[in-house]
Protein backbone atom coordinates (compact mmCIF):
# COMPACT_ATOMS: atom_id res chain seq x y z
CA UNK A 1 0.00 0.00 0.00
CA UNK A 2 1.10 3.52 -0.70
CA UNK A 3 1.09 6.13 2.02
CA UNK A 4 0.41 9.79 1.29
CA UNK A 5 0.08 12.26 4.12
CA UNK A 6 -0.72 9.48 6.58
CA UNK A 7 -3.25 7.65 4.33
CA UNK A 8 -2.86 4.10 3.19
CA UNK A 9 -4.14 3.33 -0.29
CA UNK A 10 -6.37 1.96 -1.53
CA UNK A 11 -8.84 3.63 0.86
CA UNK A 12 -12.00 1.61 1.48
CA UNK A 13 -15.31 3.57 1.54
CA UNK A 14 -18.43 1.75 2.89
CA UNK A 15 -22.10 2.72 3.11
CA UNK A 16 -25.18 0.50 3.61
CA UNK A 17 -23.20 -2.70 3.25
CA UNK A 18 -21.70 -1.60 -0.11
CA UNK A 19 -17.99 -0.84 -0.50
CA UNK A 20 -15.87 1.12 -2.98
CA UNK A 21 -12.16 1.83 -3.25
CA UNK A 22 -10.20 5.00 -3.75
CA UNK A 23 -6.88 4.39 -5.47
CA UNK A 24 -4.02 6.87 -5.82
CA UNK A 25 -2.34 7.00 -9.24
CA UNK A 26 0.20 9.30 -10.99
CA UNK A 27 0.27 10.50 -14.56
CA UNK A 28 3.00 12.28 -16.49
CA UNK A 29 2.10 14.85 -19.07
CA UNK A 30 4.54 17.08 -20.91
CA UNK A 31 7.26 15.96 -18.55
CA UNK A 32 5.24 16.92 -15.50
CA UNK A 33 3.92 14.37 -12.97
CA UNK A 34 0.36 14.70 -11.62
CA UNK A 35 -1.22 12.88 -8.63
CA UNK A 36 -4.80 11.63 -9.25
CA UNK A 37 -7.42 9.72 -7.19
CA UNK A 38 -9.68 7.06 -8.68
CA UNK A 39 -13.11 6.09 -7.21
CA UNK A 40 -13.37 2.37 -8.03
CA UNK A 41 -16.71 0.48 -7.60
CA UNK A 42 -18.89 -2.19 -9.24
CA UNK A 43 -22.27 -1.24 -10.73
CA UNK A 44 -24.60 -3.93 -12.09
CA UNK A 45 -21.69 -6.34 -12.43
CA UNK A 46 -19.57 -3.80 -14.33
CA UNK A 47 -16.51 -2.14 -12.86
CA UNK A 48 -16.65 1.67 -12.80
CA UNK A 49 -13.72 4.04 -12.33
CA UNK A 50 -14.00 7.81 -11.93
CA UNK A 51 -10.83 9.92 -11.68
CA UNK A 52 -10.59 13.19 -9.78
CA UNK A 53 -7.77 15.58 -8.99
CA UNK A 54 -8.47 15.65 -5.23
CA UNK A 55 -8.95 12.90 -2.70
CA UNK A 56 -11.98 14.68 -1.26
CA UNK A 57 -13.78 14.73 -4.61
CA UNK A 58 -13.00 11.07 -5.26
CA UNK A 59 -14.20 10.20 -1.76
CA UNK A 60 -17.49 12.01 -2.40
CA UNK A 61 -18.03 10.11 -5.64
CA UNK A 62 -17.23 6.74 -4.02
CA UNK A 63 -19.52 7.42 -1.05
CA UNK A 64 -22.43 8.50 -3.27
CA UNK A 65 -21.96 5.44 -5.44
CA UNK A 66 -22.17 3.20 -2.38
CA UNK A 67 -25.34 4.92 -1.23
CA UNK A 68 -27.03 4.65 -4.63
CA UNK A 69 -26.15 0.99 -4.92
CA UNK A 70 -27.41 0.25 -1.36
CA UNK A 71 -30.69 2.05 -2.03
CA UNK A 72 -31.20 0.52 -5.47
CA UNK A 73 -31.07 3.90 -7.17
CA UNK A 74 -28.32 2.72 -9.43
CA UNK A 75 -30.82 0.52 -11.24
CA UNK A 76 -33.26 3.33 -11.89
CA UNK A 77 -30.44 5.56 -13.02
CA UNK A 78 -29.46 3.11 -15.73
CA UNK A 79 -32.99 2.34 -17.00
CA UNK A 80 -35.16 4.06 -19.57
CA UNK A 81 -37.92 6.32 -18.28
CA UNK A 82 -40.63 3.65 -18.71
CA UNK A 83 -38.53 0.90 -17.19
CA UNK A 84 -37.52 3.16 -14.33
CA UNK A 85 -41.17 3.72 -13.35
CA UNK A 86 -41.87 -0.01 -13.55
CA UNK A 87 -38.93 -0.74 -11.30
CA UNK A 88 -39.89 1.86 -8.72
CA UNK A 89 -43.50 0.61 -8.62
CA UNK A 90 -42.22 -2.94 -8.06
CA UNK A 91 -39.83 -2.26 -5.19
CA UNK A 92 -42.25 -0.03 -3.28
CA UNK A 93 -44.71 -2.79 -2.19
CA UNK A 94 -41.89 -5.30 -1.77
CA UNK A 95 -40.26 -3.10 0.85
CA UNK A 96 -43.28 -3.67 3.15
CA UNK A 97 -42.67 -7.43 3.23
CA UNK A 98 -38.89 -7.34 3.18
CA UNK A 99 -38.46 -9.29 -0.05
CA UNK A 100 -35.96 -8.39 -2.75
CA UNK A 101 -37.19 -7.90 -6.30
CA UNK A 102 -35.14 -10.73 -7.72
CA UNK A 103 -36.40 -13.17 -5.07
CA UNK A 104 -40.01 -12.11 -5.63
CA UNK A 105 -39.61 -12.49 -9.39
CA UNK A 106 -38.21 -16.00 -9.14
CA UNK A 107 -40.98 -17.13 -6.75
CA UNK A 108 -43.68 -15.59 -8.95
CA UNK A 109 -42.39 -17.27 -12.09
CA UNK A 110 -42.16 -20.62 -10.29
CA UNK A 111 -45.74 -20.29 -9.00
CA UNK A 112 -47.19 -19.31 -12.38
CA UNK A 113 -45.49 -22.22 -14.09
CA UNK A 114 -47.20 -24.62 -11.67
CA UNK A 115 -50.69 -23.13 -12.04
CA UNK A 116 -53.31 -24.67 -14.34
CA UNK A 117 -53.82 -22.91 -17.65
CA UNK A 118 -55.83 -19.74 -17.24
CA UNK A 119 -55.57 -19.65 -13.43
CA UNK A 120 -54.11 -16.64 -11.65
CA UNK A 121 -51.92 -16.52 -8.57
CA UNK A 122 -54.62 -14.56 -6.72
CA UNK A 123 -57.15 -17.32 -7.45
CA UNK A 124 -54.69 -19.91 -6.17
CA UNK A 125 -54.20 -17.97 -2.95
CA UNK A 126 -57.96 -17.62 -2.45
CA UNK A 127 -58.36 -21.35 -3.02
CA UNK A 128 -55.67 -22.06 -0.43
CA UNK A 129 -57.20 -19.70 2.14
CA UNK A 130 -60.63 -21.26 1.76
CA UNK A 131 -59.27 -24.70 2.51
CA UNK A 132 -56.50 -24.00 4.99
CA UNK A 133 -57.84 -23.36 8.52
CA UNK A 134 -54.58 -21.66 9.53
CA UNK A 135 -55.07 -19.05 6.81
CA UNK A 136 -58.51 -18.03 8.13
CA UNK A 137 -59.45 -15.70 10.92
CA UNK A 138 -60.02 -17.87 13.95
CA UNK A 139 -63.35 -17.35 15.70
CA UNK A 140 -64.57 -19.12 18.80
CA UNK A 141 -67.94 -20.85 18.83
CA UNK A 142 -69.21 -18.25 21.27
CA UNK A 143 -68.11 -15.36 19.05
CA UNK A 144 -69.85 -16.74 15.97
CA UNK A 145 -72.98 -17.63 17.97
CA UNK A 146 -73.18 -14.05 19.26
CA UNK A 147 -72.74 -12.73 15.72
CA UNK A 148 -75.47 -14.85 14.16
CA UNK A 149 -77.92 -14.12 16.97
CA UNK A 150 -77.32 -10.39 16.60
CA UNK A 151 -77.82 -10.69 12.83
CA UNK A 152 -81.05 -12.67 13.18
CA UNK A 153 -82.43 -10.25 15.77
CA UNK A 154 -81.66 -7.30 13.49
CA UNK A 155 -83.57 -9.09 10.72
CA UNK A 156 -86.71 -8.84 12.86
CA UNK A 157 -87.49 -12.54 12.67
CA UNK A 158 -90.25 -14.15 14.71
CA UNK A 159 -89.85 -14.40 18.47
CA UNK A 160 -90.47 -18.13 18.32
CA UNK A 161 -87.61 -18.67 15.85
CA UNK A 162 -85.23 -16.41 17.78
CA UNK A 163 -85.97 -18.04 21.13
CA UNK A 164 -85.51 -21.51 19.70
CA UNK A 165 -82.25 -20.60 17.97
CA UNK A 166 -80.91 -18.72 21.01
CA UNK A 167 -81.62 -21.62 23.35
CA UNK A 168 -80.05 -24.26 21.12
CA UNK A 169 -77.00 -22.23 20.08
CA UNK A 170 -76.24 -21.11 23.62
CA UNK A 171 -76.23 -24.76 24.62
CA UNK A 172 -73.90 -25.51 21.73
CA UNK A 173 -71.54 -22.68 22.74
CA UNK A 174 -71.41 -23.95 26.32
CA UNK A 175 -70.51 -27.42 25.08
CA UNK A 176 -67.79 -26.20 22.70
CA UNK A 177 -65.49 -23.61 24.26
CA UNK A 178 -63.15 -23.82 21.27
CA UNK A 179 -62.72 -22.26 17.84
CA UNK A 180 -65.54 -23.11 15.48
CA UNK A 181 -63.02 -24.37 12.93
CA UNK A 182 -61.92 -27.05 15.41
CA UNK A 183 -65.41 -28.55 15.70
CA UNK A 184 -65.24 -31.85 13.84
CA UNK A 185 -67.88 -34.34 12.83
CA UNK A 186 -66.61 -36.69 15.52
CA UNK A 187 -67.06 -34.07 18.23
CA UNK A 188 -70.51 -33.21 16.91
CA UNK A 189 -71.48 -36.88 16.96
CA UNK A 190 -70.53 -37.23 20.63
CA UNK A 191 -72.44 -34.06 21.48
CA UNK A 192 -75.57 -35.16 19.61
CA UNK A 193 -75.42 -38.59 21.23
CA UNK A 194 -75.32 -36.96 24.66
CA UNK A 195 -78.39 -34.78 24.12
CA UNK A 196 -81.32 -36.03 26.14
CA UNK A 197 -84.55 -36.20 24.24
CA UNK A 198 -86.18 -37.80 21.28
CA UNK A 199 -84.82 -38.16 17.79
CA UNK A 200 -86.65 -35.07 16.59
CA UNK A 201 -84.95 -32.99 19.30
CA UNK A 202 -81.54 -34.13 18.07
CA UNK A 203 -82.50 -33.39 14.49
CA UNK A 204 -83.56 -29.87 15.47
CA UNK A 205 -80.29 -29.23 17.31
CA UNK A 206 -78.16 -30.31 14.37
CA UNK A 207 -80.32 -28.26 11.98
CA UNK A 208 -79.62 -25.10 13.98
CA UNK A 209 -75.90 -25.89 14.21
CA UNK A 210 -75.93 -26.36 10.43
CA UNK A 211 -77.36 -22.85 10.12
CA UNK A 212 -74.48 -21.59 12.28
CA UNK A 213 -71.94 -23.31 10.02
CA UNK A 214 -73.56 -21.81 6.91
CA UNK A 215 -73.36 -18.38 8.52
CA UNK A 216 -69.67 -18.89 9.34
CA UNK A 217 -68.99 -19.94 5.73
CA UNK A 218 -70.72 -16.80 4.50
CA UNK A 219 -68.54 -14.72 6.86
CA UNK A 220 -65.42 -16.54 5.56
CA UNK A 221 -64.68 -18.07 8.97
CA UNK A 222 -65.04 -21.59 7.60
CA UNK A 223 -64.48 -23.22 4.19
CA UNK A 224 -67.45 -24.57 2.27
CA UNK A 225 -66.21 -28.06 3.04
CA UNK A 226 -67.03 -27.47 6.72
CA UNK A 227 -70.58 -28.62 5.99
CA UNK A 228 -69.11 -32.10 5.50
CA UNK A 229 -68.68 -32.20 9.30
CA UNK A 230 -72.43 -31.68 9.71
CA UNK A 231 -73.20 -34.30 7.06
CA UNK A 232 -70.95 -36.79 8.84
CA UNK A 233 -73.18 -36.88 11.93
CA UNK A 234 -75.44 -39.92 12.14
CA UNK A 235 -78.86 -39.01 13.51
CA UNK A 236 -81.41 -41.44 14.91
CA UNK A 237 -84.39 -42.14 12.69
CA UNK A 238 -87.49 -40.21 13.61
CA UNK A 239 -90.18 -42.65 14.58
CA UNK A 240 -93.70 -41.66 13.62
CA UNK A 241 -94.70 -42.74 17.10
CA UNK A 242 -92.95 -39.60 18.38
CA UNK A 243 -95.68 -37.51 16.76
CA UNK A 244 -98.30 -37.70 19.47
CA UNK A 245 -101.89 -36.65 19.00
CA UNK A 246 -104.92 -36.23 21.19
CA UNK A 247 -107.97 -38.42 20.80
CA UNK A 248 -111.30 -36.66 20.16
CA UNK A 249 -112.32 -37.61 23.71
CA UNK A 250 -109.19 -36.01 25.20
CA UNK A 251 -109.68 -32.85 23.15
CA UNK A 252 -113.27 -32.57 24.35
CA UNK A 253 -112.05 -32.85 27.95
CA UNK A 254 -109.47 -30.10 27.43
CA UNK A 255 -111.97 -27.71 25.90
CA UNK A 256 -114.53 -28.43 28.60
CA UNK A 257 -112.02 -27.66 31.38
CA UNK A 258 -110.49 -24.53 29.85
CA UNK A 259 -111.27 -20.91 30.64
CA UNK A 260 -112.57 -18.79 27.69
CA UNK A 261 -109.20 -17.39 26.46
CA UNK A 262 -107.55 -20.79 26.71
CA UNK A 263 -110.51 -22.39 24.96
CA UNK A 264 -109.84 -20.21 21.95
CA UNK A 265 -106.13 -21.10 22.09
CA UNK A 266 -106.89 -24.84 22.17
CA UNK A 267 -109.44 -24.58 19.36
CA UNK A 268 -107.11 -22.65 17.06
CA UNK A 269 -104.33 -25.16 17.63
CA UNK A 270 -106.46 -28.28 17.30
CA UNK A 271 -108.91 -27.29 14.56
CA UNK A 272 -106.78 -24.86 12.49
CA UNK A 273 -103.29 -26.23 13.11
CA UNK A 274 -101.82 -22.89 14.14
CA UNK A 275 -98.52 -23.00 15.99
CA UNK A 276 -98.45 -21.74 19.57
CA UNK A 277 -96.29 -18.77 18.60
CA UNK A 278 -98.65 -17.90 15.76
CA UNK A 279 -101.62 -17.95 18.12
CA UNK A 280 -99.74 -15.76 20.59
CA UNK A 281 -99.26 -13.11 17.88
CA UNK A 282 -102.72 -13.41 16.36
CA UNK A 283 -105.15 -10.50 16.45
CA UNK A 284 -108.94 -10.87 16.33
CA UNK A 285 -108.99 -8.65 13.22
CA UNK A 286 -107.14 -11.44 11.41
CA UNK A 287 -109.82 -14.03 12.18
CA UNK A 288 -112.43 -13.61 9.45
CA UNK A 289 -115.39 -15.56 10.81
CA UNK A 290 -117.76 -14.26 8.16
CA UNK A 291 -115.41 -15.22 5.32
CA UNK A 292 -114.42 -18.42 7.17
CA UNK A 293 -110.65 -18.07 7.11
CA UNK A 294 -107.74 -16.95 9.31
CA UNK A 295 -105.14 -14.59 7.84
CA UNK A 296 -101.75 -15.70 9.20
CA UNK A 297 -99.54 -12.85 8.07
CA UNK A 298 -95.95 -13.46 6.98
CA UNK A 299 -94.39 -11.57 9.88
CA UNK A 300 -96.39 -13.65 12.34
CA UNK A 301 -95.79 -17.08 10.83
CA UNK A 302 -92.85 -19.31 11.66
CA UNK A 303 -91.90 -19.75 8.01
CA UNK A 304 -92.20 -16.05 7.15
CA UNK A 305 -94.84 -16.87 4.53
CA UNK A 306 -98.41 -15.61 4.59
CA UNK A 307 -101.14 -18.23 4.48
CA UNK A 308 -104.91 -18.44 4.78
CA UNK A 309 -106.30 -21.15 7.03
CA UNK A 310 -109.93 -22.21 6.56
CA UNK A 311 -112.20 -22.05 9.58
CA UNK A 312 -114.04 -25.33 9.98
CA UNK A 313 -117.66 -25.37 11.10
CA UNK A 314 -116.83 -26.61 14.60
CA UNK A 315 -113.98 -24.07 14.98
CA UNK A 316 -116.37 -21.26 14.10
CA UNK A 317 -118.66 -22.39 16.94
CA UNK A 318 -115.79 -22.32 19.42
CA UNK A 319 -114.62 -18.85 18.32
CA UNK A 320 -117.93 -17.04 17.83
CA UNK A 321 -118.81 -16.41 21.51
CA UNK A 322 -115.46 -14.67 22.11
CA UNK A 323 -114.94 -12.88 18.79
CA UNK A 324 -113.91 -9.21 18.86
CA UNK A 325 -113.29 -6.58 16.24
CA UNK A 326 -109.63 -6.38 17.21
CA UNK A 327 -107.20 -7.10 20.03
CA UNK A 328 -104.94 -9.97 21.00
CA UNK A 329 -106.61 -13.32 20.77
CA UNK A 330 -104.53 -14.79 23.60
CA UNK A 331 -103.86 -12.11 26.25
CA UNK A 332 -101.51 -14.09 28.48
CA UNK A 333 -97.71 -13.75 28.42
CA UNK A 334 -97.13 -17.50 28.24
CA UNK A 335 -99.45 -20.28 27.14
CA UNK A 336 -97.79 -23.04 29.13
CA UNK A 337 -98.94 -21.84 32.54
CA UNK A 338 -102.52 -21.69 31.30
CA UNK A 339 -102.27 -25.18 29.82
CA UNK A 340 -100.96 -26.53 33.11
CA UNK A 341 -104.16 -25.25 34.73
CA UNK A 342 -106.26 -26.96 32.06
CA UNK A 343 -104.44 -30.29 32.50
CA UNK A 344 -104.88 -30.05 36.27
CA UNK A 345 -108.61 -29.35 35.82
CA UNK A 346 -109.05 -32.32 33.46
CA UNK A 347 -107.33 -34.67 35.89
CA UNK A 348 -109.39 -33.38 38.78
CA UNK A 349 -112.56 -34.06 36.77
CA UNK A 350 -111.33 -37.59 36.12
CA UNK A 351 -110.79 -38.14 39.83
CA UNK A 352 -114.26 -36.84 40.65
CA UNK A 353 -115.81 -39.18 38.10
CA UNK A 354 -113.89 -42.05 39.64
CA UNK A 355 -115.15 -41.13 43.11
CA UNK A 356 -118.75 -41.05 41.89
CA UNK A 357 -118.27 -44.50 40.46
CA UNK A 358 -116.78 -45.71 43.72
CA UNK A 359 -113.32 -46.19 42.24
CA UNK A 360 -110.00 -45.25 43.84
CA UNK A 361 -108.93 -41.82 42.46
CA UNK A 362 -105.29 -42.91 42.79
CA UNK A 363 -105.84 -45.48 40.04
CA UNK A 364 -107.15 -42.94 37.55
CA UNK A 365 -105.08 -42.56 34.40
CA UNK A 366 -104.02 -38.92 34.30
CA UNK A 367 -103.83 -36.86 31.15
CA UNK A 368 -100.41 -35.51 30.25
CA UNK A 369 -99.69 -32.71 27.84
CA UNK A 370 -98.25 -33.95 24.56
CA UNK A 371 -95.68 -31.75 22.85
CA UNK A 372 -97.10 -30.05 19.73
CA UNK A 373 -99.99 -32.49 19.92
CA UNK A 374 -102.66 -29.96 18.89
CA UNK A 375 -100.92 -29.18 15.60
CA UNK A 376 -100.03 -32.84 15.07
CA UNK A 377 -103.64 -33.77 15.71
CA UNK A 378 -104.95 -31.22 13.23
CA UNK A 379 -102.57 -32.39 10.48
CA UNK A 380 -103.29 -36.07 11.10
CA UNK A 381 -107.09 -35.75 11.27
CA UNK A 382 -107.20 -33.23 8.43
CA UNK A 383 -105.15 -35.51 6.19
CA UNK A 384 -107.49 -38.40 6.98
CA UNK A 385 -110.44 -36.18 6.16
CA UNK A 386 -109.17 -34.66 2.89
CA UNK A 387 -106.68 -37.31 1.72
CA UNK A 388 -104.77 -34.39 0.22
CA UNK A 389 -101.29 -33.75 1.65
CA UNK A 390 -100.76 -30.66 -0.53
CA UNK A 391 -103.94 -29.04 0.77
CA UNK A 392 -103.06 -29.79 4.40
CA UNK A 393 -99.53 -28.47 3.80
CA UNK A 394 -100.92 -25.14 2.57
CA UNK A 395 -103.23 -24.85 5.56
CA UNK A 396 -100.56 -25.82 8.10
CA UNK A 397 -97.68 -23.90 6.53
CA UNK A 398 -95.50 -26.92 5.76
CA UNK A 399 -94.41 -28.85 2.71
CA UNK A 400 -96.41 -31.90 1.55
CA UNK A 401 -93.33 -34.03 2.26
CA UNK A 402 -93.25 -32.91 5.89
CA UNK A 403 -96.98 -33.46 6.28
CA UNK A 404 -96.85 -36.95 4.84
CA UNK A 405 -93.68 -37.98 6.67
CA UNK A 406 -94.15 -36.52 10.13
CA UNK A 407 -97.86 -35.91 10.68
CA UNK A 408 -99.35 -38.98 9.08
CA UNK A 409 -100.67 -40.65 12.18
CA UNK A 410 -102.86 -43.65 11.45
CA UNK A 411 -106.33 -42.25 12.07
CA UNK A 412 -109.55 -43.20 10.38
CA UNK A 413 -112.08 -41.05 8.60
CA UNK A 414 -114.48 -41.85 11.44
CA UNK A 415 -111.98 -40.49 14.00
CA UNK A 416 -111.45 -37.42 11.81
CA UNK A 417 -115.20 -36.83 11.68
CA UNK A 418 -115.36 -37.05 15.47
CA UNK A 419 -112.44 -34.62 15.81
CA UNK A 420 -113.95 -31.93 13.60
CA UNK A 421 -117.34 -32.68 15.11
CA UNK A 422 -116.34 -31.51 18.59
CA UNK A 423 -118.54 -28.52 19.41
CA UNK A 424 -119.41 -26.59 22.58
CA UNK A 425 -121.87 -28.31 24.88
CA UNK A 426 -124.07 -25.22 24.96
CA UNK A 427 -126.77 -24.59 22.36
CA UNK A 428 -125.59 -24.61 18.78
CA UNK A 429 -123.94 -21.30 17.92
CA UNK A 430 -124.91 -19.71 14.65
CA UNK A 431 -122.27 -18.53 12.18
CA UNK A 432 -123.88 -15.10 12.26
CA UNK A 433 -121.52 -12.68 13.93
CA UNK A 434 -121.09 -8.98 14.28
CA UNK A 435 -120.64 -7.56 10.74
CA UNK A 436 -117.82 -5.40 12.08
CA UNK A 437 -115.76 -8.55 12.58
CA UNK A 438 -114.72 -9.17 9.00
Amino acid sequence: MKTVKGREFPVIVSEGGVSAKIRKVTQTKNGKTYTLYVADYVLLGERKQETRASFEEAHRIALNACRRIAEGQHVSLTLTNGDRMTYLRAIEPLSSVGVELDVATREYVSAVRNLPAGATLTEAIDFFRRRNPNARKQKSVREVVDEILATKQAANLSDFYLKDMTSRLNGFARAFEINLGDVTGELLQKWINGIKGRARTKHNYLRIVGTLFQFAIWRKYLPKEAMDEIAAVQLPKIDNDEVEIFTPEEMAELLDAARPETTVWLALGGFAGLRSAEIDRLDWSEIKLKEEYIDVKAKKSKTGTRRFVPISENLARWLAPYAKESGKVFPFATWWKQIEKVIAAVNEQRRQVALKKGADPATVKLLKWKRNALRHSFCSYRLAETKNAAQVALEAGNSPKVIFKHYRQVVTEIAAAKWFGIVPKAATISHQVNPANN
